[in-house]
């Protein structure tokens, strides 16, 4: 099932019926095109380990039109297929879970609702708490308001340009 790629990650492969829970760690995969024609390459985790899926163009289109997101977790089937008059091989697509994103706005979600948009409120808030944990967790020196606004940003600047 798992086999080498060029950057060493192992490659998800299924075997007839097999099937594969796989979680998005990027937003968007990796477009390219070699001697056998144009591929998407996603990075995935498959079992607690990060591995390289490169998906039919069905598949690849049912991934895009999910509109899935890192986090997001869907599962791939290898199933028998009949051609013509040829058996093979097709992989099924079900989306299993979307990451749920959330707001702890005053007036908003109680914080168990995704938000609805690109992410980025739900992403700065979870960086100013983070920054107000980092700066309570580190005593002997005087924070002010401004520092928690420097780390928040910068945890936002380092996070927002990771997807």
């Amino acid at each position: 099932m798992n086999q080498k790629n060029g950057n060493n990650r192992p490659k998800v492969e299924l075997g007839l019926n097999e099937e594969a829970v796989l979680r998005l760690l990027k937003d968007k995969c990796y477009e390219g095109s070699n001697s056998f024609g144009a591929f998407h390459l996603y990075s995935v985790e498959h079992e607690g380990v990060e591995k390289a899926f490169f998906p039919p163009a069905e598949v690849h289109e049912q991934i895009v039109g999910s509109n899935l997101k890192a986090g997001d977790e869907f599962v791939v089937r290898k199933v028998a297929a009949e051609n013509g008059n040829k058996v093979g091989s097709r992989i099924e697509f079900r989306l299993l879970k979307k990451a749920a994103v959330a707001s702890t706005a005053p007036g908003g979600t109680d914080g168990n609702q995704p938000v609805a948009g690109d992410g980025l409120k739900a992403m700065m808030a979870q960086c100013v708490r983070e920054a107000v944990e980092i700066t309570k967790g580190i005593s002997g020196v005087a924070w002010q308001n401004e520092d928690v606004q420097k780390i928040s940003s910068c945890l936002f600047i380092a996070r927002s340009r990771m997807n």
